[in-house]
């Protein structure tokens, strides 16, 4: 029997990566500001937004205004400004800034990160349906204003990405036995118990393939030169942005289908299942889950409905045995994730029998570590 290891963001933070949507929109906003202490211009600019200095204020840039005008956000004189207070403030008073843009799309973004949490993908996505709702006139720019707006947010992250990618990382040696560990009968759905005479559980994997979200390089972390495992990384990597998949992957949504039937290529742009085609990642996926029956093994993925299409592939295949989410619990508070991660699981699912086969219950799981 094989083992499919689903890597998701919480893997990449658990070895001490910073990779939450979160992370890098603060770090987005914190560059913003370095820019604007810096600038020598009236007006900076990117695809997302932009800040112009009030008409009266008769200074030549947005440097000479923080050096002339607004000392007094400094708690301390000797010390530099804070680049998050410095956006704040563009932001906030209209007798500094005459005009600023943000994108519907950041905006999006943004409101959902006060909440405390984000996810970039299901913001554009719910979007793309705003855009083309049958009560609301649309033309094909709009659709390309989100797209550019997207793929301007995709560079971003990867820069962002690179960065925190040459931090030091370690393996962690709980982590690895999971990866390694044998598959025990109590893991395995009962129907496939019964089906193979009992004898399947109790043994190591023969195979392991880690199908890792990511983009970055931290599975490989795992990799042995006598070791049984592989990596596919479904979404792309960092040393080849060109093979980055960022968008939405939910073919089971209602609206997808009406969305498919509009005959307007610009909103499938970023839809996922289509990107998969430009590169054999998939094919090889399939490859392995035909080869034999295999458990799925979760380290990290929330199984949210941005990659739904794919997951319902993998839940509900025919060789699918087992599903065994290892979740994430907050050591300070003892709170753990596992009934918020299976939800998202049975979300995934058009069958909710065999969901309840064939998901691992929490007797047999346990936190992915400690972090």
């Amino acid at each position: 029997m094989n083992r499919l290891v689903l890597i998701g963001n919480g893997f990449d933070l658990a070895h001490g990566l910073k990779t939450s949507y979160k992370d890098f929109i603060c770090w987005y906003w914190y560059k913003w500001g370095e820019k604007l202490l810096s600038s020598p211009n009236k007006k900076e600019s990117d695809e997302l937004c932009s800040f112009t200095l009030n008409e009266s204020i008769e200074l030549a840039g947005w440097y000479l205004v923080w050096k002339s005008k607004y000392n007094h956000l400094k708690k301390n004189p000797l010390e530099p400004f804070n680049p998050i207070e410095i956006v704040g403030t563009a932001m906030s008073d209209r007798d500094l800034c005459e005009f600023i843009f943000i994108s519907p799309l950041l905006q999006k973004i943004w409101k959902q990160f006060m909440l405390g949490w984000v996810d970039v993908e299901n913001e554009y996505y719910s979007l793309l349906r705003q855009r083309t709702s049958p009560i609301r006139p649309y033309t094909e720019q709009d659709i390309k204003d989100l797209n550019i707006h997207l793929n301007t947010l995709q560079s971003y992250l990867i820069k962002y990405l690179r960065k925190e990618e040459e931090k030091v990382t370690e393996i962690k040696e709980g982590v690895k036995n999971k990866i390694y560990r044998r598959i025990m009968k109590d893991e395995i759905a009962v129907t496939n118990q019964r089906y193979s005479g009992n004898r399947l559980g109790d043994s190591a994997p023969s195979s392991i393939m880690l199908l890792n979200f990511n983009y970055t390089k931290t599975p490989e972390l795992y990799l042995t030169e006598s070791s049984n495992v592989r990596i596919n990384y479904i979404h792309g990597n960092l040393n080849n942005p060109q093979s980055i998949i960022f968008g939405y992957g939910d073919e089971l949504d209602d609206d997808y289908k009406r969305i498919q039937n509009l005959n307007e290529n610009e909103c499938l742009r970023h839809i996922k299942s289509i990107k998969y085609l430009e590169a054999d990642n998939y094919r090889r996926m399939l490859e392995f889950v035909e080869s034999s029956p295999f458990q799925i093994v979760i380290m990290g993925h929330s199984c949210g409905n941005s990659d739904r299409t794919l997951l319902n592939t993998l839940f509900e295949h025919k060789n699918c045995v087992s599903i065994k989410p290892y979740y994430y619990k907050n050591k300070e508070t003892g709170k753990d994730n596992y009934l918020e991660l299976v939800q998202n699981i049975s979300r995934n699912f058009k069958d909710m029998k065999l969901m309840r086969d064939r998901v691992v219950n929490k007797t047999f799981t346990e936190p992915l570590t400690s972090y």
